[in-house]
């Protein structure tokens, strides 16, 4: 089943999470990708944060009301800034992004 994102309803969600997390952490970068389990759309968040709660703390609440209410299922998952530096290819070998 694919997800189709760029409905106005998830391109608000995205841009919303974005920004909440940009608020706080301004060299946050993002990757959207479409994920099986649970289906929807996985927004990865590379920010600096300590505490990977913290990010989560920023959206999780209005994340839950929109996908109950709206039925958009956009899921944030925080990851360390110096995950971006690195890809895992096919292989299993780590490379540079």
């Amino acid at each position: 089943m694919s997800v189709k994102p760029w409905n106005e309803t998830m391109q608000h969600a995205i841009a919303e999470v974005e920004a909440r997390i940009l608020a706080v952490y301004p060299d946050a970068t993002f990757r959207l990708v479409e994920g099986e389990d649970p289906i929807g759309l996985y927004l990865d968040a590379y920010t600096d944060a300590e505490d990977a709660f913290a990010v989560l703390d920023l959206v999780s609440d209005w994340l839950v009301d929109l996908s109950v209410n709206a039925g958009v299922h956009l899921h944030v998952i925080p990851l360390p800034q110096e995950a971006t530096c690195t890809l895992v290819n096919s292989n299993n070998t780590v490379e540079p992004l």
